[in-house]
């Protein structure tokens, strides 16, 4: 991957600017203070980095970062992540991304037109691109640190396995908080034992059954309205089938219409679907007469029923309030709290169980743990040589590269080896951690060695250096140019920078000034032609007065490194 082209809206002093890098090496330069840090740290906002509405420019109401993006290697792993987040990816492999940061401190970020998370934007910038810092090197002090940056260095398979030891360690502590269950000496044990059995007895005695309450619940509500069920039903069956106050029943004032339709329909046939219609209908309510006459018979009026209703719902609801909120849930309790008076009544057997089991499980570990032991080692033994190489051509010729891995007693999810890099700067000193020896200078070197061989392992494109010259000069800052230049034929770099010597071995050069106007503070972003590079090289040399003298060192400066390039590319 590499970027083509990045812009920048209303970011700190930034108004608008645009930024179209080339492949090779692209050099950002300026004064202190110039604003060459909030062309990184926007290129970081696009790549997912944080952001609080303070960085939006003054009197704005929005700032907001472009970038356009030629996916020309690990395409296959590229259209992977933009699949799985149902993002389309054009015929011809750009990739825009956009990030919007509002005054209300919302962002609003996309990629290929498609509204995404900030977590997707930060998932897709390990891919894109890697930032070395000014102050990265500073994370080399930190031993801590130093296993994750020998793992980036590993195969697939390496965290295949660190995965499996993450998962062994989840289940082995698990099995650890159940034997803890067992942990109770014998007064406590008893008085466990006692109090579950307590409460499995109280649930079992009371013979719950799941849809019981609702069922007690129907009853008791048809018992406290019997009265008034009677009467109803009572007065439904007169109508239809007795009468009431002399008025003749329904049912037999059907039948009286069913005898005259009879009748009539021996004079007209017509009338037999009628006749057949009335029919159906009187047996109809002959029918409901006598289930009403059934149902009003057996009206429960009982008060002693009510009363045994209503005690059984009173222990239901007891045993609700101990034991859960629902008789399904009670159930489950119960059966829950007999798997653990079993397994007390049986502690022995069920914690040799769980030892054994634990054992299996450390004794996969340990397994495992060698393996990747063995992968680290390989890899360490891989960097020693590299890293002094590549140490060796920026100056540091004496310098030994040590990984030192010491194996641990106790397992984590990266095995069971700790790691740290030693160093020994000169002939004769002891490897000693980096903290103990290393200037700053040596840290930026050593950092820069490891993003070089990183490069070659992620198939990341793209790698910006932030004024990784910190410390750097001499023989030195000649050597860190010459390799960055090395560096910038296989990847595209992005190098801010104050030494000379990384500047004149720009392709592309970026010129960034601060510029006052109408009492406001704007930042511009000039693209340099050689004449200009001659220029600013100048001025990075000698400062704000230039001479014919250093002038002309900067062409020459300039014509050495182009002839340095050239013999690179001929390798």
């Amino acid at each position: 991957m590499m970027i083509l082209a990045l812009s920048i809206k209303n970011i700190a002093l930034i108004e608008e600017a645009e930024i179209k890098f080339e492949d090779g090496l692209n050099i950002l330069t300026g004064e202190t203070g110039a604003g060459k840090s909030i062309v990184i740290d926007s290129m970081m906002l696009l790549l997912g980095g944080r952001a609080n509405k303070d960085i939006i420019r003054n009197g704005t109401q929005k700032a907001t970062v472009e970038g356009i993006f030629l996916i020309n290697s690990n395409k296959d792993l590229m259209h992977n992540v933009l699949d799985e987040a149902g993002i389309e990816y054009e015929e011809d492999d750009t990739l825009i991304i956009s990030r919007d940061i509002t005054e209300n401190g919302r962002n609003y970020c996309r990629v290929n037109g498609r509204i995404v998370p900030l977590s997707f934007l930060n998932k897709l910038g390990t891919y894109l691109v890697d930032i070395l810092g000014q102050h990265e090197h500073q994370f080399l002090l930190d031993n801590s640190k130093h296993m994750s940056i020998l793992d980036n260095f590993q195969d697939k398979d390496f965290f295949r396995i660190k995965n499996m030891i993450k998962d062994l360690l989840e289940k082995y502590n698990s099995l650890n908080n159940k034997l803890k269950e067992f942990n109770l000496d014998d007064k406590e044990k008893i008085s466990r034992i006692d109090l579950l059995k307590y409460q499995i007895n109280e649930i079992e005695s009371a013979n719950i059954k799941p849809g019981e309450e609702d069922d007690l619940i129907e009853k008791r509500n048809i018992l406290m309205n019997s009265e008034k069920l009677f009467n109803y039903m009572n007065e439904s069956y007169n109508l239809l089938y007795k009468g009431i106050e002399d008025n003749t029943s329904i049912v037999d004032r059907l039948s009286t219409v069913l005898k005259n339709l009879d009748t009539s329909f021996r004079i007209d046939k017509k009338l037999e679907k009628l006749k057949d219609m009335v029919e159906s209908v009187l047996y109809t309510l002959e029918d409901c007469s006598l289930q009403i006459r059934d149902y009003v018979e057996n009206i429960d009026f009982n008060a002693d029923n009510l009363n045994e209703i209503e005690k059984r719902l009173d222990l239901l609801n007891n045993l609700k309030r101990k034991y859960g909120r629902t008789i399904e849930e009670i159930i489950k309790y119960k059966e829950e709290k007999n798997d653990e008076l079993l397994k007390l009544l049986n502690a022995e057997k069920e914690i040799n169980k769980l030892n054994e089991e634990k054992e299996k499980i450390m004794a996969k570990i340990k397994e495992l743990s060698d393996e990747l032991h063995l992968k680290r080692r390989n890899v360490a033994d891989f960097l020693e040589k590299k890293i002094s190489t590549v140490l060796s051509e920026l100056n540091m010729p004496n310098t030994i590269f040590k990984v030192d891995i010491r194996k641990k007693d106790v397992p984590n999810e990266n095995g069971m080896d700790d790691v740290e890099f030693l160093i020994s700067t000169n002939i004769g000193e002891p490897l000693k951690p980096l903290e103990k020896i290393a200037s700053g200078g040596e840290l930026s070197r050593i950092m820069l060695a490891l993003k070089t061989i990183l490069a070659d392992f992620d198939g990341i494109s793209t790698l910006i250096f932030d004024e990784v010259d910190t410390g750097i000069s001499g023989k030195a800052a000649q050597a860190v140019a010459e390799k960055i230049a090395l560096i910038s034929r296989n990847h595209q770099v992005i190098c801010v920078t104050h030494l000379p010597q990384i500047t004149s071995m720009a392709d592309a050069h970026y010129k960034i000034t601060k510029e006052v106007n109408k009492d406001k503070t704007y930042i511009k972003i000039e693209k340099l032609n050689y004449e200009g590079k001659i220029k600013e090289l100048s001025r990075i040399i000698s400062g704000s007065i230039m001479t014919d003298t250093t002038y002309n060192h900067s062409k020459e400066l300039i014509d050495l490194a182009q002839k340095y390039k050239n013999s690179i590319r001929q390798r």
